[in-house]
C-alpha cells in the first residue's frame, strides 16, 4: 500500500484509525518517496475494511442489476384508467 512511513509536516488530526494529513512525505514499498498535499492516511486494518465493504457493496449492486426493473406508477395507473375507459365504452355499448 501507501506508507510505510508518514512524516507530518503540517498541522493534522487523528481519528480511530484515519489521520487527517496536510502536508507529509510518504515512502512507498518500493523505496519513493512522494509528497502529499492534503488528503488522509489509513491505517492497514482499515483499509482491508474499506476493501471489504467495497467488494460487498459491488456484489449487492450487481446483484440489484440483475434483478428485473419494478413497474413505473404511472404505467400502472395508466393502464388502470385505460382499462376502467374501455370497460365503461364496452358496458355503455351493450346496454
Amino acid at each position: 500500500m501507501i506508507a510505510l512511513a508518514l512524516v507530518v509536516a503540517g498541522p493534522a488530526r487523528a481519528e480511530g484509525e484515519v489521520l487527517d494529513v496536510a502536508r507529509a512525505t510518504v515512502t512507498l514499498q518500493d523505496g519513493r518517496t512522494v509528497a502529499v498535499s492534503e488528503g488522509c492516511w489509513l491505517s492497514t486494518e482499515r483499509c482491508i475494511l474499506t476493501a471489504r465493504e467495497l467488494r460487498r457493496l459491488q456484489a449487492e449492486n450487481e446483484v440489484l442489476r440483475q434483478q428485473p426493473r419494478p413497474v413505473p406508477v404511472v404505467a400502472v395507473v395508466m393502464a388502470v384508467a385505460l382499462g376502467v375507459g374501455v370497460g365503461f365504452t364496452a358496458a355503455r355499448l351493450l346496454r
